[in-house]
């Protein structure tokens, strides 16, 4: 993986953030703050994507997209708890890279 994946994984994101961002105006139940947390979380793992071997950085592919899948364990855009399993995934992957 290059650092043309983190840019992409970047992207990907501020692609969600902005459908979030349209979400938000018809949907009082959004996970908003749990949502942007998430995002903070894999934006710095991201700023640090060379310094990961290719099994982190799968990890953080696969939590990237985790994140960005609105139908996963609990609906994101639904429930008012939508993004409670996504920043469980983010956080689990922080500590697995010493973040925490």
């Amino acid at each position: 993986m290059t650092t043309d994946e983190a840019v992409v994984l970047r992207e990907t994101l501020s692609a969600h953030r902005s459908m979030l961002l349209g979400a938000m105006h018809g949907n009082d139940r959004l996970d908003i703050e749990r949502a942007f947390a998430a995002h903070a979380g894999l934006t710095r793992i991201l700023a640090h994507w060379d310094e990961y071997t290719a099994r982190q950085q799968r990890a953080v592919v696969a939590t990237v997209e985790y994140v960005v899948k609105s139908d996963d364990d609990e609906h994101d855009l639904v429930s008012a708890d939508g993004f409670a399993d996504d920043l469980a995934r983010v956080r689990a992957l922080q500590e697995q890279l010493g973040y925490l």
